[in-house]
């Protein structure tokens, strides 16, 4: 079972959408330690902007985003990390990792969420990207929403 909180967004034209299977080669992510989230990314070379209180990170595959994560040092206590993983129907869907969680969550432009089918399909995609890069729900979370 996958944790996914459906949110507000707006689209960031910069990110390759790799909830669809865009992927290119990766370079390699040095060792996690004890060191700031921009110096890592520094070293690992990638493309990344700092935004307020967010730090985006854009990888170029879902390998890249597993070693990311495997490696990336936790955010300070009032810093995130966003990594776009792409948008399908005008849903988008990102990785959020906070100093206490790492979440997938999905949002639709600056308003509420409408129902349609194609939520059905990203909600699938993102699960299929949550299982693949072991991102986990909480345990003792209780389900309120019953499929």
């Amino acid at each position: 079972m996958s944790i996914i909180i459906v949110m507000g967004m707006k689209s960031n034209s910069k990110p390759k959408n790799l909830i669809s299977g865009e992927e290119e080669k990766t370079p390699s992510t040095p060792e996690k330690n004890a060191q700031s989230v921009e110096s890592f990314l520094d070293m690992t070379g990638m493309e990344w902007e700092k935004r307020g209180k967010a730090t985006y990170i854009y990888p170029s595959s879902i390998a890249q985003v597993r070693e990311i994560l495997e490696k990336l040092p936790s955010p300070t206590e009032n810093e995130y990390v966003i990594i776009p993983l792409g948008s399908t129907s005008g849903y988008s869907a990102f990785i959020m990792v906070t100093s206490r969680s790492t979440s997938i969550r999905i949002g639709y432009a600056r308003n509420s969420i409408p129902y349609s089918t194609s939520l059905l399909n990203i909600v699938e995609k993102t699960a299929k990207v949550s299982k693949e890069l072991g991102i986990e729900n909480r345990k003792n979370s209780k389900n309120l929403i019953e499929v």
